[in-house]
């Protein structure tokens, strides 16, 4: 079943085990992280937490990247729904887990999943023209 239907014949778009995959992933960054975190009482608490931020950053942007790779348009629409799909697992996972959830921090998740998202997105894209641009290089040359 997929998510997206592709728009014309030869265009890829990303299932919704691709999109719940993803999820996953990405907050699987984020438990790896709170299993690390009770170690590391030795490092400052403002350090901790602006570390935080850059791990679930980096796990948005990986996870991004590897779904709109399976992509061959509208990378960003891709990028931006998987950060909503992410940012609901990891609500579901909050609720579940912490003893307070706050709104503090899931507001501050989906605007760390978006920019992920957007980032990965742009990844992807830039990657998949790449080619384009050294084969026009290369014809420039002769």
């Amino acid at each position: 079943m997929e998510v997206d239907p592709p728009v014309s014949e030869g265009e890829k778009s990303p299932s919704l085990n691709d999109y719940m995959a993803g999820a996953m992933l990405a907050n699987g960054f984020v438990w790896i992280w709170a299993q690390v975190l009770p170690h590391l009482s030795w490092v400052p608490y403002t350090l901790l937490a602006a570390a935080s931020y850059v791990i679930y950053l980096a796990g948005g942007i990986v996870v991004s990247y590897l779904v709109c790779k399976r992509t061959s348009s509208r990378h960003l629409f891709v990028g931006l729904k998987l950060a909503a799909v992410t940012w609901i697992f990891s609500i579901f996972v909050m609720l579940t887990i912490a003893t307070e959830p706050t709104i503090g921090l899931a507001i501050a998740l989906l605007v760390i999943f978006a920019a992920g998202g957007v980032a990965g997105a742009y990844l992807a894209l830039r990657s998949a023209l790449r080619p384009i641009r050294v084969r026009s290089e290369a014809f420039e040359d002769v």
